[in-house]
This record gives structure tokens, C-alpha cells and sequence, in this order.
């Protein structure tokens, strides 16, 4: 284990003022503001509001957790020999949290810890035994507007803006405007189309992005009278490809993708729910 801090010089003298800021300092300390339980076994404490006091033991891990959406800038420990301080991550976007997963490699070791953030600053002590640890630390925080009303304002824009970007094509289309309504049949080759909607004007047929390495396959559009046994008559129809996208001037009921010639092609039939 690593030597026992020995502290040979005496103290340096302090004046009215100094001792008077140091009684400030050890009343903050001090001040008798208890931890609140809080869900799953989190220990929280009120910022700002007294020091609070992480109990961690050897071989055991406590997990201080941050305000979602809080970014660490800097971590100092006062004895980093013998404390360890690592980060952790967890939920994205706006949620994103962070943890400071905090270890002593001994018992009876008393410390500090100083965290910048991009909102505040912790000041934060350490305490080890041989038995006592806390697990879960967190905080709660007192509302200040106006930054607090902001990030969170900030945070639902961001919820907002989230969901709407994950219910929208590349095409710019909104997927609730959209039917997806079409079946696949026939071949399953490497480019078979991953999803075929309609705006109600026009078709969009969706392949894999590797399509542009492959020969893309023709598209006839087929009318109803096929049975069991026949796909039924062909029909030309005009259609462009965007991307990996075609994208067809009509709603298409029943088509076919054809690649190949003879006896060696490979055709996917295209169904709209609804039709034969």
C-alpha cells in the first residue's frame, strides 16, 4: 500500500479575515443537512446545500451521478494515489448522463473532490472504510431561473425535435402521411427492396444501399388478372431512381422486379395489401 501522508510543517498563520472565511467554510461543512433516500437506493443530497460526504470501502464501487445533460470539464482528487475516479455513461440525447465511478484501494482514508462541469461546481468529500459504502449518489437540485427553465426548455425542443427527425424519410415525406401497406413475393435476392410506401401519388421502392454496386433490376407494374399460376399481363411504367430509391409516378397496386435474362432471373412481386 502506498505510504500514509506525513505532514511535518506546521500550519501557516491566518489573520482576522482568513479566520473568519474558514469559520464560513466549516459551517458550510458542517451544517447538518441530511440525504434524502431516493428511487432504486440513490442516496441524494440538495446541492449547494452542506458538503456532501461520498462513504465508499475497497473492492467495492460507489456511482456519483450528475445532472442528465451535464458535461464534465475537469476532475482533481486530493490524494489520487490512493483514490480512484473514472468515468461513466449512460442514456442518450438529452438524458445523457454522467457517472464518476469512485474506488479506494484502502480503508480509513479521508479526501476531496473537485468536479467542473459546464453548469456548476461539486465540491465533494471522500471517506473509506473497511465495511460502509454507498453505492448510488446523486443530487437534487434547487430550480433557478432563468437557466434552469432554459435547459429544460432546451431538453424538450431537443425531445421534440428528435422524434420528429425519427418519423421523417430522407426524402423529407413524414412516415404518418404514408402507407406502407406492400407485400413481397417471389425471389429473395441480395437487393430485394427493404420497404416500399406510397404519398397517395406516388411509389417509393427502398434497396439496400449496395444496389449501386449491383445491376439495378427493371420494374413492370402488373395488372389484376394474374391467378395461383401467372403474374398476370405487364404494364411499362415511368420510373426514376433516386439514391437507392425508385420512385414511380403512380400508385403501384401489383409490380414485379425483374434482374436477369431466361431461365436465370430473379423477380420479386410487389403486392399493395387489399389487391390480388
Amino acid at each position: 500500500m502506498p505510504p500514509s501522508v506525513q505532514l511535518v510543517s506546521p500550519s501557516a498563520p491566518l489573520d482576522a479575515k482568513e479566520r473568519h472565511a474558514v469559520i464560513l467554510a466549516c459551517r458550510w461543512r458542517n451544517r447538518r443537512e441530511m440525504p434524502q433516500p431516493g428511487e432504486d437506493g440513490v442516496v441524494r443530497y440538495l446541492f449547494g446545500a452542506t458538503l456532501p460526504t461520498v462513504v465508499c470501502a475497497p473492492l467495492q464501487i460507489c456511482n456519483l451521478s450528475l445532472q442528465p445533460g451535464e458535461v464534465v470539464h475537469d476532475v482533481q482528487v486530493g490524494d489520487s494515489v490512493r483514490w480512484k475516479i473514472s468515468p461513466s455513461m449512460s442514456g442518450s440525447g438529452s438524458e445523457q448522463t454522467t457517472h464518476l465511478i469512485i474506488k479506494p484501494v484502502d480503508a480509513g482514508l479521508v479526501s476531496s473532490l473537485n468536479v467542473a462541469t459546464n453548469r456548476r461546481t461539486y465540491a465533494i468529500k471522500l471517506v473509506s472504510t473497511q465495511q460502509h459504502w454507498m453505492p448510488l449518489v446523486a443530487f437534487n437540485y434547487r430550480f433557478n431561473y432563468p437557466d434552469d427553465m432554459q435547459q429544460q426548455w432546451y431538453a424538450y425542443r431537443q425531445t421534440v425535435a428528435f422524434g420528429a427527425a425519427a418519423n421523417r424519410l430522407p426524402t423529407g415525406a413524414n412516415t404518418g402521411n404514408l402507407d406502407f401497406g406492400f407485400q413481397l413475393s417471389g425471389d429473395d435476392p441480395s437487393w430485394k427492396p427493404l420497404r416500399i410506401y406510397t404519398d397517395g401519388a406516388k411509389t417509393y421502392i427502398e434497396f439496400p444501399r449496395t444496389i449501386s454496386f449491383t445491376s439495378a433490376p427493371a420494374l413492370v407494374a402488373l395488372d389484376n388478372t394474374g391467378g395461383w399460376f401467372s403474374s398476370g399481363s405487364t404494364q411499362m411504367v415511368n420510373y426514376r431512381m433516386l439514391g437507392n430509391r425508385y420512385v414511380v409516378d403512380r400508385v403501384l397496386d401489383r409490380a414485379e422486379l425483374i434482374s436477369g435474362v431466361g431461365s436465370g432471373q430473379t423477380r420479386v412481386v410487389i403486392t399493395r395489401d387489399g389487391t390480388r
